[in-house]
């Protein structure tokens, strides 16, 4: 499995598996999970809308999804990372992302780290995923 995340503090944090570092927002990881749900055949682990917090409401994202290449596009991912960058281009056209201050930064950075860690945690017993 990989991590895609423009979360610093994943980042330097978590080491239980790869990540793909963003330099850009939120959309820009979901546009890279999409590319790479399609080119790579990748599915995805995680939904790219989890945690409860609109994309227009935060700067940080991270997804988790398999390393494992299907023979084909896994069409169910293909649909939710489409929606999902729908519901993005929606908030964001409705109400862009401010400019935050670094300590409001700070906070999205420990709450997008902390759903990686306890994801990580929570999914670490998948057979599949333990001997990828």
């Amino acid at each position: 499995m990989k991590i895609i995340s423009n979360n610093p503090k994943v980042n330097e944090t978590i080491d239980q598996c790869p990540i793909i570092f963003i330099d850009g927002n939120y959309g820009d990881v979901l546009y890279e999970t999409k590319k790479l749900v399609i080119n790579e055949h990748y599915v995805l682990l995680t939904h790219p809308l989890s945690g409860s917090i609109k994309p227009n409401e935060t700067f940080y994202k991270s997804i988790i999804i398999t390393t494992t290449k299907q023979s084909q596009i896994d069409l169910e991912s293909l649909e939710i990372i489409e929606q999902a960058i729908a519901v993005y281009e929606k908030f964001i056209k409705d109400r862009a992302t401010p400019n935050w201050l670094d300590s409001v930064l700070e906070d999205f950075a420990t709450i997008d780290l902390d759903l990686m860690e306890s994801t990580l945690q929570r999914i670490h017993f998948s057979p599949e995923l333990r001997f990828n």
